[in-house]
C-alpha cells in the first residue's frame, strides 16, 4: 500500500522588493516566465497573479533599486492643459501600428501550448481546455 501524507498549507511570504523585481524581469522582452519562475523557485502562476495585482502600476528604476508607482489613465486633459494646447498646431492622426488581435498563450504541466487570439469563441476554448487538463 502507498502511504499518502497530507501536508498543511505552507505557502511563502514573498516581500514586495522581491515581487517587483520578478514582475519586472518578467517584461524584459524574450523572458520566459516559466524559466524566470524555476529560477527565483517559484510557481508560474504567481508570477502571472503578481503582473495582475501590478497592473495599474509602473515600474521605475530609482538608483539600483526598481519601486512600483501608481498610473492613472486620463481620458480628458485638464482645463489648462487644453488652453495651452490650443496655441500649439494640431498633429494629424497617427495610425494605428497594428489592427492584429493580441495573442494569448496557456501553458499546461508536460510543455502542451495553446495560443488563441482574443477572439476565440469561450466555450470551445473550455472544451480544449477541460481535454487537456483530463
Amino acid at each position: 500500500m502507498q502511504r499518502i501524507e497530507i501536508v498543511s498549507d505552507r505557502r511563502r511570504a514573498h516581500d514586495p522588493a522581491f515581487r517587483a523585481l520578478v514582475v519586472a524581469s518578467s517584461y524584459v522582452p524574450g523572458t520566459r516566465i516559466r524559466e524566470l519562475a524555476a529560477r527565483h523557485g517559484i510557481c508560474t502562476s504567481l508570477v502571472y497573479r503578481w503582473r495582475r495585482e501590478r497592473a495599474g502600476a509602473a515600474v521605475v528604476k530609482t538608483g539600483s533599486a526598481l519601486r512600483l508607482v501608481p498610473v492613472h489613465l486620463v481620458d480628458e486633459p485638464r482645463a489648462a492643459e487644453k488652453q495651452a494646447d490650443q496655441s500649439r498646431p494640431v498633429p494629424p492622426p497617427t495610425p494605428k501600428a497594428s489592427t492584429k488581435p493580441a495573442l494569448i498563450e496557456i501553458e499546461f504541466p508536460g510543455g502542451v501550448c495553446v495560443r488563441v487570439d482574443e477572439t476565440v469563441n469561450q466555450a470551445a476554448l473550455r472544451r480544449i481546455v477541460a481535454v487537456l487538463r483530463g
